[in-house]
């Protein structure tokens, strides 16, 4: 046992990041190098030109936001030309542009960084960071995924990883590895679910816990919401207060909406334990060469009120994930919290009045998906090795001429598994290639799902057999048959397809100028796009 390569695990969350190790069967986090058990997911440049990652980096988040990266986990993996992307651009301080194969990438300091790259700086720095704490050589990595990543997601995460000196060993969707931290060799059996409200997405999971065999029986989520909009709706607020009262509006100032942004989130936290509190900040803003302090009192029943749509989002999908599979709420035994939001008193009320049930306490929110990464890592290999039967969160298939999607590979399908068909003939009569659109997501209509790449075979094979296969982490490969047998095609991302082009055109002519569509489950009343405008014209 030894002599064994040590493996991490690692939970690459939008707000934080946090690596455990497990000695002796047990897991534990890795402190970073201020002592902290988190290192902030936040990448910038200083005035010097310096690259900084974690919390000097964030830092700096105030002085300088136009160089400070932060909540990438939201644009990783996204082709630039996505809803997503669109909904994002306006939101963030920092440069979205377009990067390779048509992804979306930022400018920092005048050079272009992949999303990949950017996350490596982090999971590099976490390397470090464990390497100098644990003594020695860390090679290998199970990282931790929201359960609602689609394919691209999961596979930028891998590539990150491997740009910062990691062997990927897998890929994990995070409510599994969190039911991994509670049930392992703890002999249960038992219906669990793992609410999972982070810093930027929501996650929720159904797993069967049978001995140290952990099944998935349905997942869902939303890839947009998640702390980030909690403090959103706090800094609406206080700036709309602060421009009643005073007359000035601070959305012109980048600083003064840099540390309004960073006193929501601190409001919003000690929110959490006592009932009031003061978002009090001095010398804001000044008007004819006099300072202006800003000074909102705030309670936590007004928060509520102020969020509460937002927690009602997260049970309209949890009943959603249980009625797909027809699970009662009676069936859950136990309720498991992850992710810093779902600390807010207001969720753990709703889920008590939702389930009838309080949820499980001794699961440490923050840290038991780096911890189950860990466990998961530790047991490869091993002979009473931990048995996952990970689920399909977004279903997965190709385009038809009518801009809908055939499906292939339905939600909630257990992995790993292969399903086959017959490939069709070209779009065109006498083309010489068949060409298949490759998009997952739950929508019937292509423009809404995400798109993976295209699948380019000649038609000699047109009705031969093509093989969609799932990896157990959730990675999609494809071969084709061929007179030699069966072929692996990569699928070529280049660009945005023609179809998809039209479609995204189309539907922007639809939308209303009041902001994205419902169906994005991006964002609640364009609030997203108007924070995000404030802090571009910074």
């Amino acid at each position: 046992m030894a002599d064994r390569p040590r493996i991490v695990g690692i939970d690459l969350g939008t707000t934080n990041t946090l690596v455990a190790s497990v000695r002796n069967r047990i897991p534990k986090i890795v402190p970073t190098d201020r002592g902290n058990l988190t290192l902030p997911s936040v990448v910038a440049l200083s005035s010097r030109g310096d690259l900084m990652v974690g919390g000097v980096a964030k830092d700096q988040m105030v002085t300088n936001p136009r160089n400070t990266l932060w909540g990438t986990k939201r644009l990783i993996g996204r082709k630039y030309n996505s809803k997503a992307v669109e909904d994002l651009k306006s939101y963030f301080p920092y440069d979205i542009v377009e990067g390779p194969n048509g992804d979306a990438a930022v400018m920092l300091g005048g050079k272009l960084y992949t999303l990949p790259q950017v996350s490596s700086f982090v999971l590099a720095q976490v390397k470090t960071i464990a390497e100098q704490f644990l003594g020695g050589p860390i090679d290998a990595a199970v990282i931790s995924v929201p359960a609602y990543y689609n394919d691209n997601q999961r596979n930028a995460v891998k590539e990150a990883g491997k740009l910062a000196g990691f062997d990927v060993k897998r890929i994990v969707n995070e409510p599994t590895a969190a039911a991994l931290a509670y049930g392992f060799n703890r002999g249960l059996d038992q219906k669990v679910l793992v609410y999972d409200l982070g810093g930027g997405t929501f996650d929720v999971s159904v797993l069967h816990l049978a001995g140290n065999v952990f099944e998935v029986l349905a997942t869902g989520g939303d890839t947009f919401l998640g702390g980030t909009d909690f403090d959103n709706r706090i800094m609406e607020y206080v700036l709309e207060r602060f421009r009643e009262e005073n007359k000035v509006d601070l959305t012109e100032n980048p600083i003064a909406l840099q540390r309004i942004k960073n006193a929501a989130e601190a409001a919003k936290i000690d929110l959490t334990l006592i009932p009031n509190v003061v978002i009090d900040l001095p010398f804001i803003d000044e008007r004819k060469g006099k300072p202006l302090d800003l000074r909102i009192p705030l309670t936590r029943e007004f928060l509520n009120s102020l969020t509460g749509d937002l927690v009602d989002r997260t049970f309209d999908i949890c009943d959603r994930v249980l009625e797909e599979k027809g699970i009662a709420r009676s069936e859950i035994d136990e309720i498991i919290l992850v992710g810093g939001q779902s600390r807010m008193p207001l969720v753990q009320q709703k889920i008590q009045a939702h389930f009838g049930k309080p949820p499980r306490k001794g699961v440490h929110p923050d840290e038991c998906v780096a911890l189950g990464a860990a466990l998961l890592g530790d047991s490869l290999g091993s002979i009473d090795a931990v048995t996952l039967l990970d689920a399909l969160s977004m279903p997965i298939g190709y385009a038809l001429p009518n801009g809908r999607v055939k499906r292939i590979i339905e939600k909630n399908s257990l992995i790993p598994l292969v399903k086959s068909f017959r490939l069709p003939p070209p779009k065109e009569p006498g083309s010489p290639f068949i060409e298949l659109d490759i998009y997952q997501g739950d929508s019937d209509l292509l423009v809404d799902n995400e798109y993976l790449g295209t699948v380019r075979v000649p038609s000699a094979v047109a009705g031969r057999k093509i093989d969609f296969r799932l990896t157990e982490e959730c990675l999609l490969q494809v071969t084709v048959e061929e007179a030699s047998g069966m072929r692996k095609v990569d699928l070529a991302t280049r660009d945005t397809p023609e179809q998809l082009k039209r479609a995204l055109q189309e539907a922007a002519a639809r939308n209303s100028p009041q902001g994205p569509s419902a169906g994005s489950g991006s964002d609640n009343g364009g609030l997203l796009s108007r924070i995000g405008s404030i802090f571009r014209r910074g």
